[in-house]
């Protein structure tokens, strides 16, 4: 009898830890003891809550183990999670905590973000062969990583996500302050589909983003933010963006390659505020409302590496140069953007320099180059045709005349272009 009793008591404690690594959490907003779900609180996950949860609001906290949503929903009532004939929905906000993971394979969830319902992951969140939806409203539901955490989206879609308020715009990665130094919030993204967010992707400081095939389409505010988050993105495509299709700023360094930005209302790309090292490689910005690539920056001599790109009918320029910096272009069609092919305007008191090589400038709507500020570039093998009605392919504060810079420019031979604000000083006449 007494082995059959211990033997009981030793199943249940086998059995203990299980349950107990699947809990719901009282949340409250203001608290450095529930800081991360704390940010969300405070900006109206409250309110959602109130509206299909009774009493005080509460969150599942994974704590520990590995889990699937069929495996989970053993553990929860259906108030928290429902399994339906299209799939799953999720109520409730769910934390993955440190030493915890969820897998979505071959999953579709939806997100109630009208309830509260989001993933708030600070262990490992993998979401492969998945589609993930919401409210698509102001109130909608959203995924963030704290930092230490690793969020892996292969073969997914994410769509009708995110909200204006802060870190909830869809998918976000970030530091709280209350973590301090330690291993990064990791994102990485293969072959995913987004559409209706928010914004695309929030990546804030103290995060580390690997993208290899998404396309982002349709964003209600910008495509992609990176802010002093290191960023390697390649096959990325950005369509139709309320604003920015990729805006990037900090000093991590940031790599983009064989991608299209088409579209977007504000620039296809933007770095802003940006002083990490920047490479740019076989990269189209297209049909998009202000500039093609704008890169506004005190940068001086951080490397600045551009190649073939093609930069055509934006609204603005095609490429526009802001602030200082030198910057290396090799092999770019620049051609039929409303305004300048490339615009270049030194801050006061700096200068911009710009190695341009094997360019295509056809038929923009004011000139090939325009100058302000001081500084010097060097063209060579660079193709002019045009449509302007100023009749002029160089604009600007020239040190020289067109008239002097053009035959070897258009003969494709290295020319220098100087241009600068000094005025030229008239000594004064001898006395004697």
């Amino acid at each position: 009898m007494m082995k059959t009793i211990l033997a009981g008591l030793l199943m249940m404690l086998a059995f203990q830890p299980a349950l107990a690594a699947v809990r719901l959490t009282p949340i409250y907003a203001n608290e450095a003891s529930n800081w991360p779900l704390e940010t969300f609180a405070a900006n109206g996950l409250f309110r959602q809550i109130a509206r299909y949860q009774q009493g005080h609001p509460q969150a599942v906290v994974l704590n520990g183990g590995d889990y699937t949503l069929a495996s989970l929903s053993k553990q929860l009532g259906p108030s928290a999670l429902t399994a339906t004939e299209s799939g799953w929905t999720l109520h409730y906000p769910l934390v993955i905590g440190p030493g915890a993971s969820l897998t979505l394979s071959g999953d579709t969830l939806f997100i109630e973000g009208r309830h509260g319902g989001c993933l708030i992951n600070r262990g490992e969140l993998l979401v492969e062969h998945s589609n993930l939806s919401s409210n698509g409203d102001n109130s909608s539901g959203f995924i963030h990583g704290w930092g230490g955490s690793t969020t892996r989206i292969h073969n997914s879609s994410l769509k009708d996500m995110g909200r204006a308020d802060y870190r909830a715009n869809g998918l976000s990665v970030a530091r709280h302050r209350y973590q301090g130094p330690g291993a990064p919030a990791t994102l990485e993204i293969v072959d995913g589909q987004f559409s209706n967010l928010y914004r695309g992707l929030d990546a804030e400081p103290g995060s580390r983003i690997t993208i290899d095939g998404l396309t982002v389409e349709a964003s209600r505010e910008q495509g992609l933010v990176f802010q002093d988050s290191p960023a390697s993105i390649q096959r990325l495509q950005v369509q139709h963006s309320a604003g920015h299709g990729v805006r990037a700023g900090g000093k991590a360094p940031f790599s983009l390659s064989d991608s299209e930005l088409t579209g977007n209302h504000g620039n296809g790309l933007l770095l802003e505020d940006h002083t990490g090292e920047v490479q740019v490689f076989a990269v189209t910005s297209r049909d998009n409302h202000e500039y093609g690539i704008q890169i506004k920056s005190l940068r001086d001599q951080q490397p600045t590496r551009l190649t073939q790109l093609t930069l055509t009918g934006n609204t603005s320029d095609g490429l526009r140069l802001d602030g200082s910096m030198h910057v290396t272009l090799d092999g770019a069609d620049i051609s039929r953007n409303q305004r300048y092919a490339i615009a270049v305007q030194a801050a006061d008191g700096r200068k911009i320099s710009a190695d341009l090589k094997m360019l295509r400038l056809h038929r923009n709507g004011l000139a090939a180059l325009q100058t302000g500020g001081e500084g010097e570039l060097l063209l060579q093998g660079v193709s002019l045709r045009h449509d302007s009605n100023r009749g002029k392919y160089l604009a600007g504060n020239l040190a020289d005349r067109e008239a002097d810079l053009l035959p070897p420019l258009l003969q494709g031979k290295e020319v220098i272009v100087q241009f600068t604000e000094t005025l030229p000083t008239i000594p004064l006449a001898s006395l004697r």
